[in-house]
């Protein structure tokens, strides 16, 4: 009796390990980790450097004791709109952790890139 108790335990043990690779396979997959994971599309243009460089200063740093980066935001999971409403959120974080504000020409850089590539 005790060896299937062990077995059983060991049953359980591989499913919660199958568990959590299933989901962090579906976070990094769905969840956004942008250019990591996904080849954002035109991140060698003007605009797409401009986007990628001010938005890895807080999303390419790493967060938790894994060393897992966000990754650049992919801008095809979010509509226009959403981008518009998320965009002065981020700024403000921006504010918040010291880093330095975007400049106009920044900003046109970052809105001309995500209307070209949010989703619609």
């Amino acid at each position: 009796m005790k060896r299937l108790g062990k077995t059983w335990a060991e049953l359980i043990r591989a499913a919660r390990l199958c568990a959590y690779v299933l989901g962090v396979t579906i976070w990094l997959s769905i969840g956004g980790c942008g250019g990591v994971f996904t080849g954002i599309p035109e991140l060698d243009t003007s605009d797409g450097q401009v986007f990628a460089q001010r938005c890895s200063a807080c999303h390419g740093k790493p967060f938790g004791s894994h060393g897992v980066t966000h990754g650049v935001p992919d801008p095809r999971f979010r509509t226009l709109a959403e981008w518009q409403d998320l965009l002065p959120r981020m700024e403000q974080l921006m504010r918040e952790k010291g880093l330095a504000p975007l400049t106009d020409s920044e900003r046109e850089a970052i809105n001309r890139y995500v209307s070209r590539h949010a989703k619609s």
